[in-house]
């Protein structure tokens, strides 16, 4: 069964002035997206490194629609990497943190974000071809 794990990160974070600021911005906008998209998410969003912020969702997710709902959230000079891997889970305990969960299709995911940052683009997306 594939899933879909999401990682974003925001671009130039170390530059902000009012990084403490933002963090708290981010923290609301995940608990908002986590009961906004609730009957998607299998492992609610949560910051995994600093200012990065990484989910676990459903195959058919209309993913498009949990990063325009995160653009729409964070303030307007606020930009974002996204990752995503479309591919199975090997640890699947639903009662662990997103952070703690494993397989394929983290490991996508965070060579899509690696990808994206290189990149300078927005949103990269990995499946698993198999």
């Amino acid at each position: 069964m594939n899933f879909i794990t999401m990682v974003c990160d925001l671009k130039n974070s170390r530059t902000l002035s009012n990084r403490d600021e933002i963090q708290y911005i981010l923290i609301d906008t995940l608990k908002k997206c986590n009961l906004t998209f609730k009957p998607y998410i299998v492992s609610p969003f949560i910051i995994t490194l600093g200012d990065e912020w990484q989910g676990l969702l459903k195959e058919n997710t209309p993913y498009l629609d949990i990063i325009n709902f995160f653009k729409s959230e964070l303030p307007d000079y606020i930009d974002f990497y996204t990752g995503l891997g479309i591919g199975d889970i090997s640890i699947n305990n639903y009662e662990l943190t997103v952070n703690q969960l494993d397989g394929p299709s983290f490991h996508l995911a965070r060579k899509a974000i690696k990808y994206a940052k290189k990149n300078q683009c927005s949103l990269a997306i990995l499946c698993n071809t198999l």
